[in-house]
């Protein structure tokens, strides 16, 4: 009796352990793309595993029936066990296995516990083996498989990844719906190319921005957009990461490491992009000295990367730090945003997409969620650049607008103080003609008057010396009275700027050999005050050049109203103006001064009689 219950015990165990190691739920295909959700996971740390080992031991394996496997960052080994069973039309198939950044991937198709065909292993260290096409497997790997019609394969993929959480989507194509997907993703490289080309652009407008401006904000940005450039171009093979690694001793880690400079740069550039300097003394200390400490762990890390436990490290703190940066700052931008202050919403826009992206990415490295991440590390990266971009175009508008201001608040300034100077003048001028005229010309006329009466009175009002000493104080006081009129003339405050005109040209060229001429045209009223004492001062600064250093025989004047816009043109037959000689002359700055205050402007040409053509413009409004 004792024997037969243990024969029956033995075989219910025999029948026990076959059922566990024979019953396997096969992944049904039945169209021509399939997202399997059917797998046998087998993770390790230490002990590695070969196919042989796993073919014999099938319990090591765990059920994980989702689309996407996530089995965190704890271990750097792993196999995926995937049974097949074909129950479509189709025979020819392309296995798709989406993870890029792989240490090294075997696939092996098995039936019936014996390996039918073993595929060259890839990976990055096997980049040679890669799919060629689309410079190389920029968005997954590829393998070409036949599964007879109702028929079963098991694949068997084993996978190295020392840098990275391990999480994959595995999808099966027929070999004819395959072409789509390859179309797929050369549209998808194209935008990626042109996205490339567009930071390099924009690196390009922000050296100039900082040539321009001097100013750290722009450089920290400009580093931030080439380690972005240069992690893209390495993760997505447009540079081989192997050459990223070997070359610039980043180990491999490159990632993490080019984190460590992202996270310098970003903190740096945060902190004057916000001016928390200016609103929050203690944050920007604190964010200056995080930077710093990211920088510190980049060399440290340069002799770390040898040791294995630092690739766990490196990849947690890179992104787990730039997460609790991210959502600090993202704290007071916010903060600032309430404020009403423009970078803060600028600032809230880019960095939203990237807080989203690394807290599903953190999530995905602690086996904390089984979806795949909705956001593309790409789409993110473009997203924060643009706003960016657009952010420091903006403030670098503001800074050129508050300059162009500042400057224009200068030069208004300084036209006042031309102004008051001038009305000083006029004001000076004024006042010595008044003096000059009802004073030292009244006193000189009584002298002569005077002189006339003791003269006649002795007997010598006709002799040669009374003659001439009389006439010399005549000529005394008509200089006098002529320089007191063209101080202040008498027509210009009584009759206006013709007549005025027309009494200095009288006196200052009526005795010599320069024949002159006055037009004037639609004057039929007095123009304003400034005006007219503008064009008087410019027209006899003119007459004064012309007689000095002109040697001309003629000169026109014409003045004339037209589309309320007072024109001035005074022409000469002399030598000409020498412009690039004359141009700083205290003369023609007086003329550009006075011009400015009445928002006037000259311009001196040849004249076509062979001198001077002097033509200015008044407006008559807003003057």
């Amino acid at each position: 009796m004792r024997f037969c219950l243990r024969i029956l015990f033995f075989f219910l165990i025999g029948i026990q352990f076959y059922a566990q190691n024979s019953k396997i739920d096969y992944f049904k295909i039945v169209n021509d793309k399939s997202t399997i959700d059917k797998q046998y996971v087998f993770s390790e740390k230490t002990f590695s595993a070969d196919i042989n080992f796993v073919l014999k031991n099938d319990s090591v394996f765990k059920p994980f029936f989702k689309p996407f496997v996530n089995l965190g960052i704890y271990n750097k080994r792993h196999w995926l066990k995937i049974p097949l069973y074909n129950n479509s039309d189709i025979t020819n198939f392309v296995y798709e296995f989406n993870q890029t950044n792989i240490d090294s991937l075997s696939l092996y198709l098995v039936k019936k516990k014996k390996v039918i065909r073993q595929f060259k292993e890839k990976g990055l260290y096997f980049h040679k083996n890669n799919t060629p096409a689309f410079l190389q497997n920029r968005y997954a790997y590829v393998y070409d498989i036949n599964i007879p019609k109702q028929d079963s394969i098991v694949l068997y993929v084993k996978a190295n990844v020392f840098d990275d959480s391990f999480k994959t989507m595995n999808v099966l194509w027929s070999k004819d719906n395959y072409k789509n997907r390859e179309r797929e993703i050369k549209i998808r490289s194209t935008y990626l190319v042109v996205f490339l080309g567009i930071v390099f652009l924009i690196i390009l407008l922000s050296l100039a921005m900082l040539f321009f401006t001097k100013q750290k904000l722009y450089f920290y940005y400009i580093g931030f957009l080439f380690v972005v450039f240069l992690q893209i171009t390495g993760v997505r093979y447009f540079i081989s990461p192997i050459l990223i690694e070997n070359t610039l001793f980043f180990g491999n880690n490159f990632e993490e490491m080019l984190g460590f400079l992202v996270i310098f740069f970003v903190m740096h550039y945060t902190d004057n992009f916000l001016n928390l300097k200016e609103y929050y003394p203690k944050v920007s200390k604190a964010t200056k000295y995080g930077a710093n400490f990211s920088l510190l762990i980049f060399f440290l890390a340069l002799f770390l990367r040898k040791y294995e436990w630092f690739y766990s490290f490196s990849y947690v703190f890179s992104k787990l730090f730039l997460l609790i940066i991210s959502v600090t700052l993202y704290f007071f931008a916010y903060k600032l945003a309430r404020k009403k202050k423009l970078m803060g919403y600028y600032f809230l826009i880019a960095y939203a997409p990237l807080m989203l992206f690394m807290g599903h990415f953190i999530l995905t490295a602690m086996k904390l969620t089984n979806s795949y991440n909705p956001l593309e590390w790409e789409v993110v990266i473009f997203i924060e650049i643009i706003v960016l971009t657009i952010a420091m175009a903006h403030r670098y508008y503001l800074m050129m607008k508050q300059n162009s201001d500042y400057q224009k608040a200068i030069i208004k300034e300084q036209e006042r103080g031309i102004q008051a100077m001038i009305e000083a003048q006029e004001k000076e001028r004024s006042r010595i003609a008044r003096e000059l005229h009802d004073g030292v010309v009244q006193q000189i006329g009584s002298v002569i008057l005077k002189s006339r009466s003791i003269l006649a009175k002795m007997n010598l009002l006709d002799t040669k010396e009374s003659r001439e000493m009389l006439e010399m104080l005549e000529n005394s006081n008509q200089d006098l009275r002529t320089i007191s009129h063209q101080m202040m003339p008498r027509a210009l405050k009584e009759l206006g700027i013709v007549s005025a005109l027309n009494d200095l040209l009288e006196n200052s060229l009526g005795y010599s050999k320069i024949n002159y001429s006055l037009e004037h045209f639609n004057i039929k009223e007095r123009l304003p005050k400034k005006i007219e004492i503008t064009i008087y001062r410019i027209v006899q600064e003119l007459i004064n050049n012309i007689i000095k250093h002109s040697k001309a025989s003629e000169v026109s004047i014409q003045i004339f109203n037209t589309n309320n816009t007072i024109i001035l043109i005074v022409e000469d037959n002399g030598v000409g103006f020498d412009k690039k000689i004359s141009i700083n002359g205290i003369g023609l700055l007086n003329i550009s001064s006075r011009l400015d205050m009445v928002n006037g402007d000259v311009n001196f040409e040849p004249s076509p009689k062979s001198g001077t053509l002097v033509t200015i413009k008044i407006p008559l409004i807003n003057s």
